[in-house]
């Protein structure tokens, strides 16, 4: 669904008929510079873990919507496990080469393919990345209403951090997966209290993990630990 600048993300949900409130998930981050053996284990973590406790907790998950990195993983586990979970995709207009060969791009080299294996897209209106931000973070927000939610950071670059604050700043809690490289292990240096961080990450870490809203998972901790760890952030569904 293409949006326009004038609609809310309430009216946008309401447009797509899409069942609320939910319990939700929110995938922000990448999978770049990662090894092949690491590349591997994270596609395990998403067809161990994350698919199915979407799956077993009627999770309506959100991330970035292209045919890439997490969001890629993300889609493929979702096929793997014959899931059923709404999986939501939040992309911006100048970014997407829809299925039919469409661009709403300026240019044929900025546009991604969209990942075939979610369920809806919401196509916001934007060029650049980064301008989905406040959208995934607002849709986010009304879908999962009274219901609890989590944000989980893999890997990621400087959009990712963007949404990283976004997604504090709304409230929601946000597990950083230490050991995926890039934002992620940037953040949980800095949340180790090692004053070489990047002074921006200590202060968003002295500002949101005090709360308890800003919390580390390892990226080698066994699965079903991972699984359980998750899973308590549902615990009151």
């Amino acid at each position: 669904m293409s949006l326009s600048a004038q609609q809310t993300p309430l009216q946008a949900l309401d447009a797509m008929g899409l069942s609320i409130p939910q319990p939700t998930l929110v995938v922000i981050g990448g999978a770049s510079f990662m090894s092949p053996e690491s590349l591997d284990q994270l596609q395990t973590v998403f067809d161990r873990v994350l698919a199915p406790l979407a799956q077993e907790l009627g999770l309506t998950v959100l991330d970035g919507g292209t045919d890439a990195g997490v969001i890629r993983m993300m889609g493929r586990a979702r096929f793997q496990i014959n899931g059923r979970f709404p999986l939501i995709g939040v992309v911006p207009q100048g970014k997407a080469k829809l299925p039919n060969g469409d661009s709403l791009a300026i240019t044929d080299d900025s546009r991604h393919e969209l990942e075939p294996h979610h369920t809806n897209f919401f196509l916001i209106p934007g060029q650049d990345w980064g301008s989905e931000s406040p959208w995934l973070v607002d849709l986010a927000t009304h879908i999962s209403a009274s219901k609890p939610a989590l944000t989980i950071l893999i890997n990621g670059g400087k959009v990712a951090l963007t949404d990283l604050r976004a997604n504090l700043s709304a409230g929601r809690s946000t597990l950083v997966m230490a050991g995926s490289g890039r934002l992620a292990d940037e953040v949980a240096t800095a949340m180790t209290g090692d004053l070489a961080a990047k002074p921006q990450l200590l202060e968003l870490v002295q500002e949101y993990q005090p709360s308890g809203k800003l919390e580390l998972i390892s990226f080698d901790m066994p699965m079903d630990e991972m699984h359980n760890r998750i899973h308590q952030y549902f615990v009151d569904i």
